[in-house]
């Protein structure tokens, strides 16, 4: 989401989401002070009435009830926000906020960043309200990369933070929230899911120098750090529950054009200028070519690119000569100067398993161990240290971690939450039912078997698994999620045998009516 190129496309001939929500509130604003101006009517007639002569009382007493005038009616509530909605603001505030005050705490600028943070977050919350009541857009609809400009916006401004101070001693902490500022683009990812750890890992690489520097030292830096990673743990976990594949846009919804025209449903501030005038007219639409070119001469943009080129020699020659004293491969006393510090870049990713089991780590000793209650870790076993299957019973608030394994069967029994699956080899996990789901990630030559009913299975960076569902989870509409993964095969039941049906490795992308479709490519044996 980040870069400069993005933020132009995102800013398209000056139409701004935040403009806008902004001519929204005003409408809205207005309806409110029609509303108080109507009550205020009721209040004077009934002091009017109370200050008239007998006869006029009397006229009124007489009366009948239907002639008499009735009382304002009570204000409408407001639409109650989606679910989704509010638990995204819970998230703000059990975990962006303390991490905001920490921040603080620390130094002006860290402070600075982790509060453009949290506005990216809050322009998030205006996002999912867009979602709650939308239709799914088209990704190229020039409004929806409009709805992304103010998260964009923020996101930029921590990087704009971050370059402006790297002579700063707290330079890690503001490259630590810089690498992982971006993870607010899960919205425009189909896989969330395994979208978030991807942005923690980099953000991590920085936080780790802040750990290793203020360990020993003070002990707020080292708790700086963990309020940070758990920001993407919550978010992934808020994901996992609501957004499994996306955004849950509302099929029965307006489209995203009436949406944004529409007041959203929660109360808008009442402001002094909407006292008078009617509501502001709706944003008008959209260009219908963005990249038109306009019939007024301009004075720069890439009409005065190529009218440059077209110069020639001509257009060089207004550049500075630069002397021999001044070239470095000619002048020994600036090679001794030194060269100029790069910036550190966090370690390579591996392209597959194979590259990232080159650099094993040491064995480590076995460990199954229940943490608080709540979480199991089943980690560092082989066919040696287990020969026959790890089991263990779960209940519903509890989650299993699963690492470093090789040769193992691991048997979960019971309904529980969450099962996670990282780093592992020839291991196969029976599984009964979960709340949430279960997450493979770099795994090889794994089998994972559903007993029961789980929801989704998310396969991230893995080679040649196995899923077998039960036909129970293949009624409930079970959901599997691949991405960078290969020779993945999913076995349902057909009658008393499995049958496997492989999942597609290549697509086919084709540009028809100026979109791309993708159609998966079958081979037939």
């Amino acid at each position: 989401m980040s870069g400069s190129s993005d933020n132009s496309q995102l800013n398209v001939q000056g139409y701004n989401i935040v403009t806008i929500l902004k001519r929204l509130e005003a409408a809205t604003s207005r309806l409110e002070d029609v509303s108080i101006f109507q009550e205020e009517i009721h209040k004077n007639a009934a002091k009017d009435q109370s200050s008239s002569s007998p006869e006029t009382k009397a006229v009124l007493a007489s009366a009948p009830e239907e002639t008499l005038p009735s009382p304002s009616p009570a204000p409408i509530a407001p639409a109650e926000k989606v679910k989704f909605v509010s638990e995204f603001e819970n998230f703000i505030k059990d975990h962006i906020d303390p991490f905001v005050h920490s921040s603080e705490a620390i130094d002006a600028q860290v402070g600075k960043a982790a509060q453009s943070l949290k506005a990216a977050f809050e322009e998030q919350v205006k996002f999912l309200e867009l979602v709650s009541r939308t239709q799914k857009p088209d990704p190229l609809d020039p409004l929806f990369v409009l709805t992304l400009s103010p998260m964009n916006t923020h996101i930029e401004e921590i990087s704009n933070i971050k370059n402006a101070n790297r002579q700063s001693e707290y330079f890690n902490h503001l490259n630590t929230i810089g690498e992982g500022a971006p993870v607010l683009g899960w919205i425009v990812s189909e896989t969330p899911v395994s979208f978030i750890p991807d942005f923690k890992d980099s953000a991590q690489f920085w936080s780790n120098r802040v750990m290793k520097e203020y360990k020993e030292k003070d002990p707020k830096h080292v708790e700086w750090v963990k309020q940070f990673l758990s920001l993407f743990d919550a978010l992934k976990a808020y994901v996992k529950e609501y957004h499994t594949t996306g955004p849950s846009w509302n099929a029965k919804g307006q489209t995203l054009a009436d949406s944004l025209k529409a007041p959203a449903s929660a109360p808008a501030t009442a402001s002094a200028g909407a006292a008078a005038g009617g509501p502001p007219p709706p944003p008008p639409p959209p260009p219908t070519d963005l990249y038109a070119e306009s019939s007024e001469p301009k004075s720069g943009g890439i009409n005065a690119v190529f009218a440059d080129l077209n110069k020639g020699s001509d257009v060089t020659s207004k550049l500075r000569k630069v002397e021999k004293s001044e070239m470095t491969h000619k002048n020994p006393l600036l090679r001794k100067e030194g060269a100029i510090a790069s910036k550190p870049l966090p370690p390579k990713k591996p392209t597959s398993l194979s590259s990232a089991s080159a650099a094993a780590p040491a064995a480590k000793p076995p460990r199954k161990e229940l943490i608080d209650g709540s979480k199991w870790i089943i980690e560092n076993f082989t066919e040696s240290s287990a020969p026959e299957p790890i089991e263990i019973e779960l209940e519903r608030t509890q989650s299993v971690f699963i690492g470093n394994t090789s040769g193992v069967t691991i048997v979960i029994k019971g309904k529980g939450n969450a099962v996670s699956i990282s780093e592992t080899k020839k291991t196969g996990i029976v599984v009964e039912s979960l709340i949430s789901g279960i997450d493979v990630i770099k795994s090889f030559k794994f089998g994972v078997q559903v007993t029961g009913v789980v929801p989704l299975i998310s396969v991230d960076k893995c080679e040649e698994g196995s899923i077998y569902l039960s036909q129970a989870s293949v009624d409930a509409s079970s959901q599997v999620v691949t991405s960078n993964s290969s020779a993945i095969n999913i076995n349902v039941l057909d009658g008393e045998d499995f049958v496997e049906l492989p999942v597609p490795e290549q697509l086919s992308h084709t540009i028809k009516n100026g979109k791309i479709v993708s159609e998966v490519i079958e081979h037939a044996g």
